[in-house]
Formats: C-alpha cells, sequence, structure tokens
C-alpha cells in the first residue's frame, strides 16, 4: 500500500531550502497550479488510478482538485500563443 504522506513543497532556488509544505490527503498528486485573481491561490490535482477498495476508503479524496490559499507565492501570467 502507498505511504499517502503526499506534500507539494515550495524550495528556494539558490539555497535549496525548504520553505513550505502543503500535505496533500491522496496518495497520488498529479499536478499543481497558480490561480485566482493575484495568482496567489495554489490548485492541486490528483487521481485515483488504480486503487484499492482498502485505500479508496483511506484516501476518500483521492481524484479531488484541492484549493489552497495563504502559501505565500505567486504564480506568473500566462502567454499568449497562437498556434498555425
Amino acid at each position: 500500500m502507498r505511504n499517502g504522506n503526499v506534500q507539494v513543497i515550495r524550495v528556494d532556488p539558490i539555497s535549496g531550502k525548504l520553505l513550505s509544505t502543503v500535505s496533500v490527503p491522496s496518495p497520488q498528486t498529479t499536478s499543481v497550479v497558480f490561480g485566482g485573481p493575484n495568482l496567489d491561490e495554489l490548485y492541486i490535482t490528483s487521481a485515483n488510478n488504480a486503487l484499492s477498495e482498502e485505500e479508496r476508503k483511506k484516501y476518500p479524496y483521492a481524484g479531488y482538485t484541492f484549493h489552497v490559499t495563504g502559501v505565500g507565492a505567486k504564480g506568473l501570467p500566462m502567454k499568449n500563443v497562437h498556434l498555425a
């Protein structure tokens, strides 16, 4: 069985120092993205692929999308791209 102690971490790119963590109540985190009007809200997606019945009971939020505020970081706006 997976241990389920999944975290999204924030690391200083210069020093490598761990700045913060967000625990995710799912053993399969799939992606993270910043959103919201100020790009300071974190959205974390997860999956529930190939989980056993026991794991599905232990992690009822597997497969959900999580919305986290107050992470102390901001994303960057997207650039528009025109594909031919």
